[in-house]
This record gives structure tokens, sequence and C-alpha cells, in this order.
């Protein structure tokens, strides 16, 4: 591309640089024939002029035609001795008659012996019409100082082409380096080196700026590269955790029954068995519910209606009295929010897996749980901390993911999934808001759900 760029500029360049040369050259030298031809025209004028006076006074001195004949040969002899030394030689042509005498004034160019003359011919004033005057004006220097200025322009011109191919060079030098420049770093982007960047220096131009916007976008490039690696990894990681989760139970339920078909059971072994494989059953249908409930959220659209929250964490504490009596668990309700905007059932399931899991990890006896909602500038945040076991600091990020378990001793005794803080996460992105988890081991959590104000 550069060589194409310098060679297409390059001779244009000289084609326009050779009209120009050559025009000025053609109208240096035309102008100066004129002048030339102009001065020897004005130099046979003086000179004819002059001769004439002088011819008209050595025939008013002589009454003899053969001294009359002398006399004019000596003069003519004398002029053309005088301006041969002015390198003019002259000639004065005796017509005899005047009956074929031209009275114009002829010009032409010709060389003799190499060398250039502007040739004059013509007759002289009255009463003299009967002498043609021929001169000759010589040129050869003249035109060889135009030949030598002719010369000069060449020279010119090529030192002059040369200069401009090198600083043209020079100049598609620096135009391209940085396209080069971001070629080169496009060529390591899209062979994986995600990372290469363009180091901008000097003044602020389209060029920097061409290669501010390059690094934007490679920028972009590595965020979406790195944002489906992870969405690559985490499915072939949840495809591993899911198939991990659905093999232990369908492991059991399989012994169980090929027990049951081959061994003969008391019937309350036999009620043992088939409770286990109910409670298997049960297991595999909440984590079937569970993964169609976070298929659903995918691109769901939440219906928003205007909530109570005073009403509902009255109707969460009731559902959970239950349970957290049984456990002999504080719960522990404030707000400072009257109404928020969001749809009610997938609000109240996500704090309800949230005090759940909460639940889990607080002590017989000991656990309080509070549930509160408060405003902070223009934000509503909606929270459920605990005084249980907190989670580990190297587990915090890994909390939402699906089948992660804190505990891996924990079974699925309860019930659980490992599906529920994903549920969680997914609900909170459908309503556009960020769900923040802090905690510290034998100390707590907290989960924040942090709503934009309207």
């Amino acid at each position: 591309m550069r060589l194409k760029t310098f060679f297409t500029s390059y001779f244009l360049l000289i084609f326009i640089l050779f009209i120009t040369v050559s025009t000025i050259s053609v109208y240096m030298i035309n102008n100066q024939m004129d002048m030339l031809n102009a001065r020897s025209g004005r130099e046979y004028q003086t000179i004819s002029a002059s001769l004439a006076r002088d011819l008209a006074a050595t025939l008013d001195r002589s009454h003899n035609d053969t001294l009359e004949s002398i006399m004019v040969s000596s003069l003519v002899n004398a002029y053309a001795s005088f301006y041969n030394e002015h390198f003019i030689e002259i000639s004065l042509i005796d017509l005899q008659s005047n009956d074929d005498v031209n009275p114009y004034i002829e010009t032409s160019f010709t060389v003799q012996e190499e060398r250039n003359f502007v040739f004059i011919s013509g007759v002289l004033p009255t009463p003299f019409q009967n002498y043609r005057l021929e001169a000759f004006f010589d040129m050869t220097d003249d035109l060889a100082s135009m030949k030598q200025i002719k010369q000069m322009l060449l020279i010119l011109f090529i030192m002059f082409s040369i200069v401009a191919a090198v600083a043209l060079h020079l100049i598609l030098i620096k135009i391209f380096k940085p396209l080069e420049i971001v070629a080169v770093a496009s060529k390591k982007i899209a062979g994986g080196e995600y990372s290469e960047r363009i180091l901008i220096k000097g003044e602020k131009n389209e060029l920097s700026a061409v290669a501010e916007d390059f690094n934007t976008m490679a920028e972009e490039i590595e965020k979406q590269i790195k944002r489906l690696r992870k969405e690559v990894e985490g499915k072939q990681q949840f495809v591993d955790n899911f198939a991990h989760e659905i093999r232990t139970p369908l492991t059991s339920v399989n012994g169980y029954a090929e027990y049951m078909q081959k061994v003969y059971l008391k019937e309350d072994e036999l009620i043992e068995a088939t409770q286990y494989i109910m409670d298997e059953a049960k297991h595999m249908k909440n984590l079937a519910n569970s993964l169609l409930e976070l298929a659903t959220l995918r691109n769901f659209i939440p219906q928003k209606v205007m909530i109570s929250i005073p009403q509902l964490f009255e109707d969460i504490g009731q559902t959970l009295k239950k349970t957290f009596d049984e456990q002999k668990i504080k719960l522990m309700c404030h707000t400072d929010v009257d109404f928020l905007e969001a749809q009610q059932d997938l609000l109240k399931s996500l704090l309800l897996n949230l005090c759940f899991n909460a639940l889990k990890a607080c002590s017989h006896g000991e656990g309080v749980i509070k549930l509160e909602a408060k405003k902070e500038k223009e934000k509503i945040i909606l929270s459920v901390s605990d005084n249980g076991c907190g989670i580990p600091k190297e587990s915090l990020e890994k909390v939402t993911e699906p089948f992660f378990r804190v505990d891996k001793a924990r079974s699925r005794e309860g019930g659980s999934t490992g599906l529920g803080l994903t549920l969680c996460g997914q609900i909170a992105q459908v309503f556009d808001a960020q769900m923040i988890i802090e905690s510290e081991e034998e100390v707590g959590t907290e989960v924040k759900i942090v709503f934009t104000a309207l």
C-alpha cells in the first residue's frame, strides 16, 4: 500500500513538475527569441537610417558616377568593418531599378557554419530605395545562454525529483507507520493476543484518534472474549455439576429398586426403601423445578406494580413462622420504605430463598435473622442478614454458581438443590438490581439487593 501510494504520488508530482518546467522553458525561449528579433530589428533600423544619412552626405559631395560608386563602396566597407566587431555582418546591394523593389523588411533565422544568425533584408529609406541592406545578426552566444538555462532547468528538475522522492518516501513512512502499527496489532489480536494495545505518543491528531478508537475496540473485544470464555467455562461447569448432582440420587434409586426386586423385604423395610426412593425422586423434582425456573427467568420481563414493603415482610414472616419456631430462630423485620415497584411473587421468592439460606447457616436456638428495607440517596436496599457461620472469602465469588455449596459435607437432607443463590441472582437481574454478598466467618452474612429508586 505504501509503495503503491509512493509511486502514484511521485509520478503524479513528476508529471506536473515536468509540464510546469516545460511550459516555463518554452515560454522563456519564445520570449527570448522575440526579444532577440525585436533587438535585431531595432539595430537594423538604426543601421539603415545611419547608412542612408551618410550616403546622402557622401553623394552630395560627389558629382561623378565613378567617384560616387567608390565612395559608396568605401562607406559600406567602413560600416561592415565597424559592425563586424559587434557580430553583425552587413552588405549593401545596388538594385539599379526600382521596378521590382520590395519595400517590406524581411526577417528570417539561419544557420551558417554552426553559428546562428537572424537575417534581416530591406531597402534603404527614401530616396535610396534602389539599395537593399542585408544584415546577419549573430545570435550564437545568446542561444548558447538560452541552452545553458534549459540545461540548468533540467538539472534543477532532476535534483528536485530526487529530493522530492526522498522527502515523499520519508513523509509516507511517517504517515504509514501508525497504520502499520495498527495492522501489526490487528494481526496479533486476530492471532489470539487480545491484550495487545497501541502505544500513543506525540500530539493529538487524526491518527492518534484512530489509535485510541482501536484500543477501545480491542478492550471491548477482550472483554467479550473473556465473557464468552467465562460463559463457556460456566456452562461446562454447570453440566459437570448437574451430572454429579443427578448421579447420586439416580444411583440410590436404582440400587434400592434393584434391592427391592431381588430381596424379600419385610413391611417396615419395604416402607423404608420406598420412602428413600420417594425422597430422592422429590429431590430430583425440586432440582428440575429450579432449573425450569432459571430457564423461565432468562429474558423475562417482570410485570411491575407498587408493592407495600411492610405488608410483604409480614407475609414472609407468616410463611417462615412455623419453620423458624421449630428451629428456634428469631426473625426481625424493619423497614423505612413504604412502597417498591416490582413483581410481588418474584420479589417474595427472592427474599424467601435468602431467608432459608440464612436459616441453614444459623445454629439451632441461637440464630437471629434480620429482614430490612432502607433508602440510601437514590437507591432502595433490601437486605437479609444472619449471625450464622459465614462464608469463606475464597468462596464468596462462587456462591451464586449453580450447585455450588460452601460446606462440601452438607448433604441434600434439607432438600437443597444448590440453586438458591443462583435463582436469587437471576431474579435480581430481572429487576435490574444488584445483589451484593458480604460475609465473615463465625460472624455472619448479609445479602443486599440494591434497587434504583424511581
